[in-house]
């Protein structure tokens, strides 16, 4: 393995034990908070928190992170789908959707684009975002 595509793949190890390093990419202040609250409440390290997709495609990669916490709608020209799209394409990196806009199109959307991606709808609950994160995480 090169050491450029060791740079890219996220350390899948590490997420299968006891701490993934989790990015949040919500462009709601209070909401990134409640997240990151629920995430570390879950002993699982919050690596970084992003109001919009490019940042979140870039701190993806910068922050090697193993797990993004997804919002739909983002601050910016890039959408969630779209970023969480090239985040998986570029490094493998699980998905889960978090978000206000859980109507059968947007679910549709994230299916043809993030096949099997998991979508949970706003408020989330402590337990709803872990089983989600062993879910991707295994």
């Amino acid at each position: 393995m090169t050491l450029a595509m060791h740079l890219t793949k996220p350390d899948r190890s590490r997420a299968m034990g006891r701490t993934a390093r989790v990015l949040i990419a919500e462009d709601e202040l209070l909401v990134a908070w409640h997240l990151e609250s629920l995430v570390r409440e879950q002993c699982h390290e919050v690596c970084g928190l992003v109001p919009d997709g490019d940042g979140a495609v870039e701190q993806a990669a910068d922050l090697n992170a193993d797990l993004v916490l997804m919002d739909v709608r983002l601050a910016g020209r890039m959408d969630g789908i779209e970023a969480a799209r090239i985040i998986r394409e570029q490094r493998g990196t699980p998905v889960i959707f978090i978000t206000a806009h859980g109507d059968q199109a947007t679910r549709a959307h994230i299916d043809r684009i993030l096949p099997g991606a998991p979508v949970l709808a706003k408020p989330i609950s402590a337990e709803r975002l872990r089983d989600a994160i062993a879910s991707v995480l295994r």
